[in-house]
C-alpha cells in the first residue's frame, strides 16, 4: 500500500501553475520497475481513474465524449477513404476508444503492455476479429498492418523507448498509415521531445510533447498531416491540446 501512495503523490502532484497528472522533475517512484510492471500497477490501482462499475480505465482522454468521439470520427474516415482492413492498435488499453473500429475492419489487433488489462478486455471483446496481443512496443516485433493507432502511448514514455519504437518502423516499414495522437502545450514554440522516465505521467509540467518528426526521433514519412486538435482543459486551463497527426508512408 505504501508503494501506492508514493505513486499517487507523484500523479496527483501538482506545483504552481501546472496541471494534475503530469510529469514533474522528482524522485521518480517506479525506479527498478519494468515497463510492463508499471502499467499493470496503473491498471491494479486505478491510476488513471475507474468507471461507474469500479473498473480501472484508460483515463479520461479514452472517455470523454468531446476527446474521443471527434477522433473516432477522424479514423473511421480514414479507414473508409483508404479501404484499410488490418488495424493494429498500439497501446489498447482498456479499449474503450478501439471498439469504435471493429465493425470497419477486417481484423483488428489490439495490443499492450499491461497484461492486467488485456486479461479483462479478452473477456468483454471476443469478436472473432479481434485479437489482444501483450506488446512493448519498444522491444517487441510489431503486428502487420494496414493501419498502426498509437494514442496517447508515446506521452507515457522515455525517449530511448520511443526511439527503439521508431526506429523499428523506419526499418521495417510495417505500415501504410501510422495515427500518433499525443497531449501537447497549445502555444506554438514549445520544446518538443523533452526526456522523461516511463511511467503514467507526461511532459505536460515540462511544457513539453511527442512530436516525432522532430529530433531526436526525426521520423519521415510521404505525408505529414495534422488531422485533429481538440483542447484539454485542466483546472481552469485551456493552454494543452490532444493533437493527432497521421504519418502516410
Amino acid at each position: 500500500m505504501g508503494v501506492v501512495k508514493k505513486i499517487l503523490g507523484f500523479i496527483l502532484a501538482k506545483p504552481p501553475g501546472q496541471p494534475r497528472n503530469s510529469g514533474r522533475r522528482q524522485k521518480h517512484p517506479f525506479k527498478g520497475m519494468k515497463p510492463p510492471e508499471i502499467f499493470d500497477l496503473v491498471y491494479q490501482n486505478g491510476l488513471w481513474g475507474k468507471d461507474s462499475q469500479g473498473r480501472s480505465i484508460s483515463g479520461s482522454g479514452s472517455h470523454e465524449n468531446r476527446i474521443k468521439d471527434p477522433y473516432i470520427q477522424a479514423i473511421r474516415g480514414i479507414i473508409r477513404k483508404h479501404n484499410l482492413k488490418v488495424i493494429i492498435d498500439l497501446g489498447c488499453g482498456d479499449f474503450n476508444v478501439g471498439k469504435n473500429f471493429v465493425e470497419a475492419c477486417e481484423r483488428y489487433i489490439a495490443c499492450d503492455i499491461s497484461n492486467v488489462i488485456l486479461e479483462r478486455n479478452k473477456k468483454i471483446f471476443t469478436e472473432d476479429k479481434i485479437e489482444f496481443r501483450n506488446i512493448d512496443i519498444a522491444r517487441n516485433e510489431l503486428p502487420l498492418g494496414d493501419i498502426a493507432c498509437v494514442r496517447q502511448v508515446l506521452q507515457h514514455m522515455s525517449n530511448d523507448d520511443i526511439l527503439r519504437f521508431v526506429n523499428q518502423i523506419k526499418a521495417t516499414s510495417p505500415y501504410k498509415f501510422l495515427v500518433v495522437t499525443e497531449h501537447l502545450p497549445s502555444a506554438d514554440g514549445f520544446p518538443e521531445n523533452l526526456d522523461k522516465p516511463v511511467g503514467p505521467n507526461i511532459r505536460a509540467a515540462m511544457n513539453s510533447g511527442i512530436v516525432l518528426d522532430k529530433a531526436p526521433f526525426n521520423l519521415r514519412a510521404k505525408t505529414t498531416e495534422v488531422v485533429l486538435e481538440v483542447n484539454e482543459a485542466q483546472e481552469g486551463r485551456e493552454d494543452a491540446i490532444i493533437r493527432t497527426t497521421v504519418y502516410e508512408f
